[in-house]
This record gives C-alpha cells, sequence and structure tokens, in this order.
C-alpha cells in the first residue's frame, strides 16, 4: 500500500508540474503563437498594439506596485504624416516597423485623425531631448529628413510612487 501510495504522489506532483510549466510557455508565447501562418488556412494574425500591452500579459514587466504611467505635456519626433488614402496607412505601419526595429527602446505611435496618418516616436520631456533624438533618427533615416520634426505631444512617462 505504502509504494502505491508513493507512485499517485509522484505522478500526481509530474501532472501538476508539466501543467504548471506549459501554462507558463503558452502565457509567453501566446502573442507569437497567433502571429504564426495557420498551415491549414494560410491565415496569421498581425498586431498593432503599444508594446506595453504585450509586455503586461507576459509578465515580462510589471507595471504594479512602485511604478506607474502618467500623461502629460511632452515632446515626440513626428517622422511621417500623409493624407493619400490608398497608401497613409500602410506607409505608416512599414515606417513604423522600420524605427521599432533599429529602435526597440524607443515607443512608435501610430495615430490616424482623419485624414491623416502619423507616426510620431518617443516620450520626451524637454524639446532638447526630442530634438536630439530628431537628429540621431535622421541619421538613420535621410528618406524621412524632409518630414521629419519635433512636436509637441501628450507624452507617456513611468514614474514612481
Amino acid at each position: 500500500m505504502y509504494k502505491i501510495t508513493i507512485t499517485f504522489s509522484l505522478i500526481f506532483l509530474n501532472i501538476f508540474c508539466i501543467a504548471a510549466q506549459n501554462e507558463k510557455s503558452m502565457k509567453q508565447n501566446f502573442f507569437e503563437s497567433l502571429t504564426k501562418t495557420d498551415t491549414v488556412s494560410g491565415a496569421s494574425v498581425k498586431f498593432f498594439q503599444d508594446r506595453r500591452i504585450e509586455d503586461f500579459v507576459v509578465e515580462k514587466k510589471n507595471y504594479s506596485g512602485s511604478q506607474y504611467w502618467s500623461t502629460g505635456n511632452g515632446y515626440r519626433v513626428q517622422v511621417f504624416s500623409s493624407n493619400v488614402q490608398r497608401t497613409g496607412k500602410a506607409e505608416a505601419f512599414r515606417i513604423e516597423k522600420e524605427i521599432r526595429d533599429l529602435y526597440p527602446d524607443y515607443p512608435v505611435y501610430v495615430n490616424y485623425t482623419s485624414p491623416f496618418w502619423k507616426v510620431r516616436v518617443g516620450n520626451f520631456g524637454t524639446y532638447s531631448q526630442a530634438q536630439s533624438f530628431r537628429e540621431e533618427l535622421v541619421r538613420a533615416f535621410p528618406h524621412l529628413k524632409s518630414e521629419t520634426y519635433t512636436v509637441k505631444d501628450q507624452s507617456n512617462a513611468a514614474g514612481t510612487k
């Protein structure tokens, strides 16, 4: 009877560990698994969202406790604006991807305010910080030079409680 109890206990513990491991890997790969192409239909999902949403869902970053997000007056670097309805949206998201790939630590915002698609980068507290980053962006993306401006905008900033 003792051997049976130990055997069942080990089996139960093993099942519990496997279930916890599967839940953790599923949580970490949720967005990645949705973006993979379906083998039957060939369909895939593409996310256009703030990176903080994914970080929050998969618990890569902790946004509770000692840190909070506030919105206030600040500056961003505008790298694109278009009112051409046929190509504006696709161009905005293409530019967003280019900038995110080169500057993953800077937030990139794609906004649509009829009739304009706009792409803005960063959350800067001062004009000089934004202007400095603007110069760096122009060096990295010279084809965007004529459309790149430092603009006053609502800025998201992390603070501490």
